[in-house]
C-alpha cells in the first residue's frame, strides 16, 4: 500500500502527525533551496566586475535564472509523469546542490568569457533544480493537503520567502568569513545533505496514475456558476462530486485516467489564461521594484543600514504574510484573495508614488514597502488553489497538479522577470515618484479585468446552466 493511488486515498489533514512532518519537510527543502539561489547577490557583482564583466553583464547572468525557470517549470510534469514526484524533487535537489558547489569556483577562470560563460551555465543550471523542486513540492501539497491547500500554500510560500530573505546575509556573512567560495559550498553541501535526508524519509506520494480507470466523467455547472465534476471508477461504487443541485451535463466518456492533459488544452481556456496573466502582473508588484527600490531609498537619504532594513522588512512582510494569506484563501475563496491581492499592491505603490502635489516621506515609504510585501505574496499562495479550482471539469487530476504547479510557478518567475524590466525602463523615462505612481495603475487595472472576467465567466455558466434545463 506504499503507493497508493493519490485519488482514492483519503485525504489527508493538517492535525495527523505524518501531515505535519510532510508538511516540514517540504517546507524545510523550499527554504534550503531558495537560500542558495539567493546567496550571490550580495558579493557577485563586485567579484564580477574584477572580471571585466559589466553591470549589464551581470544583471543578465543573475537574471539568467528567473527566465531558465520560467521555461523550464512547464515542462517539468513531462519528467513527473515519466518518473515520479518525489524523484523528480530529488533530481530538482541535486542539480541546485551541485551547481551552487560548481559555482564557488567560477572565480578561478582565468578569462572573462569563461568566467561569464560558466556563471551563466551554473545560474541555468540552479533555475532547473528550482523550478523541478518548486513545481514537485506544489504538485505534493496539491495532491496531500486539498481541503486546506491555501493554508499549506502560504507555509510552503513563507518558506520560499525565507530563503530569499536569509540567502543575501547569509552568503555576505560567509563571503566576509571565507572568501567567494565559502557560501556556495556550505549552502551547495547542506543541501545535498538536508535533501537526502528529507527525501529518504518521505513516502512516495505519486504513482503510475493509469491503474485507474474513469468509466465516465460529467461536466456541469452549479449554483454558483463555476463548473464542476462528477467521476466514478471501476473499482469504487461511491461517485465523488464537489457540488449539488445540478443538471449534469455529458462530458468526456470513458476517459484515461493515466492520459496526460495536454497543455494545448489547459491553455485553450480562457479563464485559466486569465488567471496566469493575473498571476504574472501580480508577481511583477515585487519584481518592480528589483532594479529600482534601492536607488529610489538612497534618494531619500537613508543610510545604507536603513536601506538594507527596509528590504528585509519587505521581504518579511512577503514571508510572514503568506500564512495569513493562506488562511484567507481557504476562508473567503482564491478569486477574492487574488484580486484583492492586486489592488492593495497598486495602493501600496500609490504611497510609494503619491499623486502630486503629495509627496512620499518616511511613513509613506515604509507604508508602501510592508503594502507591497504583503500584496507581493498573494498571487505565489492564491495562485495555484485559483488554477485547480478551475480545472475541475477537466478530469485528469493528478496530470493536471504537475502541470498546473509547472504553469504557476512560470508565470510567477516571468512576473519577476517582466516588473524589473518595466522598473528599469519606468526609470529611465520618469522620476522616482512618477515611476511608482504610474505603475501603481497596472495591478489596479489588472484587479478590476480580473474581477469582470470572473463574474462574465460565472453568468456564462448561468446560462449553460438555465439551457440544459430547458432541455
Amino acid at each position: 500500500m506504499g503507493e497508493e493511488e493519490p485519488l482514492l486515498r483519503k485525504q489527508t489533514e493538517l492535525s495527523t502527525k505524518r501531515s505535519i512532518l510532510l508538511l516540514l519537510s517540504l517546507c524545510i527543502t523550499a527554504f534550503i533551496v531558495n537560500t542558495v539561489s539567493s546567496l550571490a547577490s550580495p558579493f557577485y557583482p563586485s567579484d564580477a566586475s574584477k572580471f571585466g564583466v559589466s553591470e549589464f553583464e551581470i544583471g543578465v547572468i543573475l537574471g539568467m535564472y528567473h527566465i531558465t525557470v520560467f521555461f523550464v517549470a512547464p515542462l517539468t510534469p513531462i519528467l513527473i509523469t515519466a518518473t515520479s514526484t518525489k524523484k523528480t524533487l530529488k533530481i530538482g535537489i541535486f542539480i541546485a546542490g551541485f551547481s551552487a558547489i560548481c559555482f564557488g569556483f567560477i572565480n578561478k577562470c582565468h578569462s572573462t568569457v569563461l568566467f561569464i560563460a560558466i556563471s551563466a551555465l551554473l545560474r541555468i543550471c540552479q533555475g532547473c533544480g528550482c523550478a523541478f523542486v518548486d513545481t514537485s513540492l506544489y504538485t505534493i501539497i496539491s495532491e496531500e493537503y486539498p481541503k486546506n491547500l491555501g493554508k499549506v500554500s502560504g507555509f510552503l510560500t513563507t518558506a520560499v520567502g525565507l530563503g530569499f530573505m536569509v540567502g543575501p546575509p547569509a552568503g555576505g556573512f560567509l563571503y566576509s568569513a571565507g572568501g567567494f567560495a565559502l557560501p556556495f559550498l556550505v549552502m551547495g553541501t547542506i543541501t545535498l545533505l538536508i535533501g537526502l535526508i528529507m527525501l529518504f524519509a518521505m513516502r512516495e506520494t505519486t504513482s503510475p496514475a493509469s491503474r485507474v480507470r474513469l468509466f465516465s466523467m460529467y461536466a456541469y455547472v452549479a449554483e454558483d456558476g463555476l463548473e464542476h465534476s462528477i467521476v466514478g471508477y471501476t473499482d469504487s461504487s461511491e461517485i465523488t462530486h464537489w457540488a449539488t443541485k445540478a443538471r449534469d451535463i455529458p462530458f468526456v466518456p470513458n476517459v484515461q485516467l493515466g492520459d496526460r492533459v495536454s497543455l494545448k488544452r489547459i491553455l485553450s481556456d480562457s479563464k485559466l489564461v486569465i488567471i496566469l496573466v493575473t498571476t504574472i502582473f501580480g508577481s511583477a508588484i515585487l519584481g518592480f521594484q528589483e532594479p529600482n527600490l534601492g536607488l529610489f531609498l538612497e534618494s531619500c537619504e537613508y543610510t545604507p543600514a536603513a536601506v538594507g532594513g527596509l528590504f528585509l522588512l519587505r521581504d518579511f512582510l512577503f514571508a510572514i504574510g503568506s500564512i495569513l494569506v493562506g488562511y484567507l484563501v481557504d476562508a473567503v475563496g482564491p478569486y477574492t484573495i487574488l484580486a484583492a491581492g492586486l489592488g492593495l499592491g497598486g495602493a501600496g505603490y500609490l504611497a510609494l508614488g503619491p499623486i502630486p502635489p503629495f509627496t512620499a516621506n518616511s511613513a509613506s515609504v515604509i507604508v508602501g514597502l510592508c503594502v507591497t510585501g504583503f500584496a507581493g505574496s498573494i498571487p505565489w499562495v492564491s495562485g495555484l488553489p485559483c488554477l485547480l479550482k478551475a480545472t475541475r471539469y477537466l478530469g485528469n487530476k493528478h496530470a493536471l497538479n504537475s502541470q498546473l504547479s509547472g504553469l504557476q510557478n512560470s508565470c510567477l518567475y516571468f512576473g519577476i522577470f517582466v516588473g524589473s524590466i518595466l522598473g528599469g525602463a519606468f526609470l529611465d523615462l520618469l522620476s522616482y515618484q512618477k515611476t511608482y505612481l504610474y505603475f501603481s495603475a497596472i495591478p489596479m487595472l489588472t484587479s478590476i479585468m480580473f474581477i469582470i472576467a470572473m463574474l462574465t465567466r460565472r453568468s456564462r455558466g448561468n446560462d449553460i446552466l438555465e439551457n440544459s434545463l430547458k432541455t
